[in-house]
């Protein structure tokens, strides 16, 4: 059980009256504070703990929200009309998780996480009927193209190699420490370049290349352009460096995509099952307001209710731009840093994320699509994009200049196609994302949250048949309620702009990218820090294993 409130640990220090005080004091003299307290329970911060409980650390997380899981909290978000229907609040596509050992090594499966493929990954449909897949196995997606252009049939298989060369050359960094990498790893990454020489002027030219410059330098045919275009959009498609995206079919190629039963939710689940089983807590409605920091060095946290927690290290799976700017006392930082910290960037692609949920009383339809196929694939299971190529390029140029494009380009994803647990038998959910509306906008959010709900799903009912009369209720969030709901500052999902340039040692800052921070007994982790973003864990991993080694390391002298 997850000890929701209390979590069965007494606090360092208490409530306001000098009796109390004075008697929380010796409370917390006689006490021994916990090893680790990880702020937030997502899944990244549940990770963390999980390893260091299983290293036999005391660890206590702690999240402000009354459930767990951060941004993949999954909840009934219609109580009253849709009570059935649950929806997974953030992130839904599981592949980078499956890039690391997270799964094996804290016996995920044993405590009820189930990966459910997803194959085709994504499917570009055309207004007339026609559909373009793509596979696990690239052969599959170049045969779809053929039907297309035979050239970027060709060309996309020759892609799809140099995309496995790169996946061969970025896995080793990604699962490794990001400013001391492992001297075996990179040793181990030579016989791979040297594998892959002939594509090696290929990846290093994908490094500084924009998204459309990629696409364009590839493919042909508009319907193969869109596709990519939609895949995922990270910043502005005409930017060097982001072109990195489409680093994106390499993982799927080399692992299947996949989801999560009973909604993204039963990760963090599982993760606090495997926390628990080594004698961790978790405390959710326990808001940290304030890192407690002694004689220079972080010794705890206070709570919203005044309440102190100590501990011997606290780490931060939050934004960073919250741990460092605002939890921390201002002036524990050397002035150069904290100036650093200040300007790690949450806006700067010019574009933010738009979120739709939609509950309904029946199952959506792709009919005209699915009669295109003439394979039986059921269009309702994989994500799924419309808009045109140059549809992507007019809105990325709309978004950054600070106006709402019409369209706006977004993927589709039906949950309840794969997994129909998430509603009453025969219903679906639809779950819509965007990330290409602006994160400065010139007509505020507020103005036009009903406008731009009503066009989204005006549009997608062309494509999902049935849409406009199966709608029990939705939710439409943008940018200010991410904010809100999960505590991002500028409702960055990502928490740092995930420029490539702001990877590895640079992510989220430089002198930040190391987990360990320049205040003793503070570390950080979460979406904000090396590798990156999305359902990974990767970040909690890596940053409780800096935390292990170096404590291993204290031990030693």
């Amino acid at each position: 059980m997850v000890a929701h409130q209390h979590g069965g640990r007494r606090p360092a220090a208490g409530a306001r009256a000098p009796d109390e005080r004075r008697g929380a004091e010796m409370a917390r003299r006689t006490t021994p504070p916990d090893d680790v307290i990880v702020i937030g329970a997502g899944h990244n911060g549940l990770t963390a703990a999980a390893y260091l409980a299983r290293a036999g650390s005391r660890v206590t997380v702690l999240e402000a929200h009354h459930d767990i899981g951060g941004m993949l909290t999954d909840t009934v978000l219609f109580p009253e009309s849709a009570p059935s229907h649950v929806f997974s609040e953030g992130g839904i596509q599981a592949s980078l998780h499956h890039t690391t050992t997270i799964v094996r090594d804290l016996e995920l499966e044993r405590h009820g996480l189930v990966h459910l493929p997803a194959d085709p990954y994504h499917v570009h449909l055309e207004p007339e009927g026609a559909s373009l897949a793509f596979w696990h196995d690239p052969r599959r997606t170049a045969d779809e193209i053929r039907r297309f252009s035979q050239r970027d049939a060709r060309a996309f298989l020759e892609f799809a190699r140099m995309l496995d060369a790169a996946m061969d050359l970025a896995l080793p960094f990604l699962n490794g420490h990001p400013t001391r990498p492992d001297l075996r790893t990179a040793l181990g990454t030579l016989p791979q370049a040297l594998k892959h020489r002939k594509d090696l002027p290929a990846i290093v030219r994908m490094g500084p290349s924009g998204h459309q410059e990629l696409i364009e330098e590839w493919f042909d045919h508009p319907l193969v352009r869109a596709a990519l275009a939609a895949m995922p959009p990270f910043c502005w498609m005409t930017q060097d460096g982001s072109g990195w995206a489409l680093i994106y079919l390499g993982i799927c190629h080399r692992i299947m995509n996949t989801r999560i039963q009973g909604a993204s939710g039963a990760l963090p689940r599982a993760l606090a099952r495997s926390l628990e089983s080594h004698g961790g807590t978790v405390r959710t409605s326990a808001r940290v307001t304030e890192l407690v920091v002694r004689g220079g060095r972080v010794t705890g946290v206070r709570l919203e209710s005044g309440e102190e927690l100590a501990a011997d290290v606290v780490m931060a799976a939050c934004s960073p731009k919250v741990t460092l700017n605002q939890l921390l006392p201002k002036g524990t930082l050397p002035e150069h840093l904290e100036r650093r910290a200040s300007l790690i960037p949450s806006t700067s692609t010019g574009a933010a994320n738009l979120k739709i949920d939609v509950a309904l009383s029946g199952q959506l339809d792709v009919r005209r699509h699915n009669a295109w196929r003439e394979d039986g694939l059921d269009l309702r299971r994989p994500v799924i994009s419309w808009h045109s190529y140059d549809e992507h390029l007019a809105a990325w140029d709309e978004a950054v200049a600070g106006r709402w494009p019409d369209p706006i380009p977004y993927i589709g994803i039906v949950p309840t196609a794969i997994d129909p647990t998430q509603a009453p038998e025969g219903q679906d959910t639809l779950w819509i994302w965007s990330g290409i509306v602006p994160s400065k906008p010139d007509v505020p959010w507020e103005e036009v949250r009903d406008q731009i709900g009503d066009r989204v799903l005006g549009e997608a009912a062309g494509y999902y048949e049935g849409l406009d009369q199966l709608e029990i209720d939705r939710r439409v969030f943008g940018a200010s309620d991410l904010e809100k709901r999960f505590n991002v500052p500028d409702g960055n999902v990502y928490h740092v702009d995930p420029f490539m340039l702001r990877l590895g040692p640079a992510r989220p800052a430089p002198g930040f990218g190391s987990y360990d921070t320049p205040v003793p007994g503070l570390y950080l982790t979460g979406a904000g820090t090396h590798p990156t973003g999305g359902i990974s864990g990767g970040p909690g991993k890596l940053a409780a294993e800096r935390l292990l080694k170096l404590s291993s390391r204290r031990r030693s002298r």
